[in-house]
C-alpha cells in the first residue's frame, strides 16, 4: 500500500533525514482492521545510505514505525522511493531497464553487474506480473490497444511502459506499477485490488506529482 505526500514533504524529508511528525498513515496494515486515523508513533530505525536520482546519496535516514491504537498491529513507512532492500530509487532502475541512461556515469556509484542486475530484474518481474498488471489495465481502461510493433513488443517492461503511455494522465512508470504489483499486497489475490487503490485515475496520484520514485511504503516489520 501507497501512502500519498506532497513534494514538499518529501524534500522536508530528506533534509531533515526522517519523516515529519505530523504525517500519519491513512490506514492499518492490517486488511481486517478498520481503524483509519489513530496510528501512534512506535520507535524508528535507521537505514544505510540510499541513492536518490538528481540528488545522491542520501545516509543516516529514519524509517518511521507505528502501532495501530485499534489492534496494535505495527508497521513501518519505508523510505519513498525504495522498496525493501533496494539502494536506488525506482527512477534510475527505469532509466537503466529501459536503456535510457547513459551507464558511464552510474559506474561509479554502482558495479555493472549491479546495472545488468537491474535490466534482468525489473524484466522478470514484468514478465511474470504480464497477465496480472495487462487485466488491471485492461479493467481500468478497455480501449487501451494491445498491439506494439515487434521491437517494443521484444521486452516485457519496454512493452509495459507502452501500454501505460496510452491511459490519459498516467503518470507512473513501468517500475513503479511493476514494484507496486510485486510488493504493495499482502498475497497475490490482492494485487489487482491493491493497484487499484494506489494507481489512482487522478493527475495527482500516487507518485506524488508525477515522479513515480515518491512514493513511501507501509510494511510490516523492519527488514
Amino acid at each position: 500500500m501507497h501512502l500519498t505526500l506532497p513534494d514538499k514533504i518529501i524534500e522536508q524529508y530528506w533534509a531533515e533525514k526522517s519523516l515529519p511528525q505530523d504525517v500519519r498513515p491513512t490506514r492499518c496494515k492490517d486488511d481486517a482492521c478498520i481503524e483509519r486515523s489513530r496510528f501512534h508513533r512506535h520507535g524508528s530505525y535507521s537505514r544505510k545510505s540510499v541513492f536518490v536520482q538528481g540528488i545522491g546519496w542520501l545516509a543516516n535516514l529514519t524509517v518511521q514505525r507505528y502501532r495501530c491504537a485499534r489492534c496494535g498491529k505495527t508497521f513501518s513507512i519505508i523510505l519513498p522511493s525504495h522498496y525493501k532492500w533496494q539502494r536506488a530509487n525506482l527512477s534510475l532502475q527505469q532509466a537503466v531497464a529501459l536503456g535510457l541512461c547513459p551507464l558511464v556515469s552510474l559506474l561509479v556509484h554502482f558495479s555493472k553487474r549491479t546495472l545488468q542486475r537491474w535490466r534482468q530484474k525489473w524484466n522478470a518481474w514484468a514478465q511474470a506480473l504480464h497477465a496480472v498488471i495487462l487485466g488491471w489495465i485492461l479493467y481500468k481502461w478497455p480501449d487501451a490497444s494491445l498491439n506494439a510493433d515487434k521491437q517494443t513488443s521484444a521486452g516485457p517492461l519496454v512493452y509495459l511502459a507502452f501500454l501505460l503511455n496510452q491511459i490519459p494522465l498516467n503518470r507512473h512508470g513501468p517500475t513503479t506499477v511493476t514494484a507496486v504489483a510485486r510488493f504493495g499486497g499482502a498475497s497475490r489475490r490482492a494485487t489487482t485490488h491493491n493497484l487499484s487503490l494506489s494507481l489512482a485515475e487522478t493527475a495527482v496520484v500516487s507518485c506524488s506529482q508525477g515522479r513515480a520514485h515518491l512514493n513511501p511504503t507501509i510494511r510490516g516489520e523492519p527488514e
